[in-house]
């Protein structure tokens, strides 16, 4: 790789701008080369990535990279804030169900504008943002709500639930962010996700099975119980209980499982539950995006345990 554009890439912790490579000495030629190498990505126009990075990044976790590289673009003047799933991703808050824009709004006036890779949104007033390692970005508590607003309650849950599972937001930041935004006059979405968040929550896939099954109408099963056996010893600490079912619903996210020994762990772990009497529901990320499969799988649950 070339050695200015290395510099660069440091600099901008795996992204950069052709503005900047230019400045810093790389002529077109450079980046041209570097991009038909594999060894930059652009993502829009001007937005680099190294590419080895982009290429070793799960698809789901890539917005952090493409939402540093196209801000990278805009310059400072005037100023911008990263909103919505956008500034979740570069805070490493788990996002889901949205789309690949880079969302942006202006502080204080202006126009909210869509361009290609780039959505920018009506101006926000400046007490609602922070800074991040030196970029601008709305609230947590705020980019989950607008997550809830224009992706749905789903998409919201998930992040919500994440954020607040860090501590890097709490309850009584997302019912100010409500407040402040008012989001009821579009969307109904917000308060479902406000109804159902909960920072207890270990994954993605927990929060949308939450979602699921209030979607489907069923009762909320206690999450994150642990479970021991008749002599006192730890066997399991499962992802959802109906204790007076003794029915168990775990769920397998998109990173659950990545080496075969954790696989077989979790099938010993699960035989040890079903021999104490209790009945497991395996769920899958895939089942999630279908709630006829998730209403069969309860249901035939729910028949053995009773």
């Amino acid at each position: 790789m070339h050695p200015i554009i290395r510099a660069a890439l440091d600099a901008g912790r795996g992204t950069a701008s052709s503005a900047d490579l230019h400045r810093r000495g790389a002529s077109r030629r450079d980046v041209e080369r570097a991009i038909g190498a594999g060894d930059l990505v652009r993502v829009r126009r001007n937005a680099l990535v190294e590419g080895e990075r982009w290429r070793e990044t799960k698809p789901w976790d890539r917005h952090d990279l493409r939402a540093r590289a196209v801000v990278r673009t805009l310059g400072d003047e005037p100023p911008l804030a990263l909103t919505h799933h956008s500034a979740l991703a570069v805070r490493g808050i788990d996002v889901h169900g949205v789309d690949d824009r880079v969302h942006v709004a202006r502080i204080g006036s202006g126009r909210g504008r869509t361009d290609t890779g780039l959505a920018s949104h009506r101006p926000l007033d400046e007490s609602l943002t922070s800074v991040h390692r030196g970029l601008l970005t709305v609230t947590p508590a705020v980019a989950c709500v607008q997550v809830a607003s224009h992706f749905g309650g789903e998409a919201g849950l998930v992040s919500a639930d994440h954020a607040l599972h860090r501590e890097v937001m709490t309850r009584a930041d997302l019912d100010a962010a409500m407040v402040a935004l008012r989001p009821w006059r579009w969307s109904r979405e917000p308060a479902k996700m406000l109804a159902l968040v909960d920072g207890r929550a270990e994954s993605g896939a927990e929060s949308r099975t939450r979602w699921a099954l209030r979607t489907l109408g069923l009762r909320m099963p206690t999450p994150q119980v642990e479970i021991f056996d008749d002599a006192g010893e730890f066997v399991a600490r499962v992802d959802f209980l109906y204790e007076d079912m003794k029915l168990v619903i775990e769920v397998d996210g998109r990173k659950k499982y990545e080496k075969a020994q954790d696989l077989w762990d979790e099938k010993m772990r699960e035989d040890r539950l079903r021999a104490l009497g209790y009945v497991v529901v395996r769920l899958t990320w895939a089942d999630l995006d279908d709630l006829t499969v998730v209403r069969a799988k309860i249901q035939r649950g729910l028949a053995l345990a009773a």
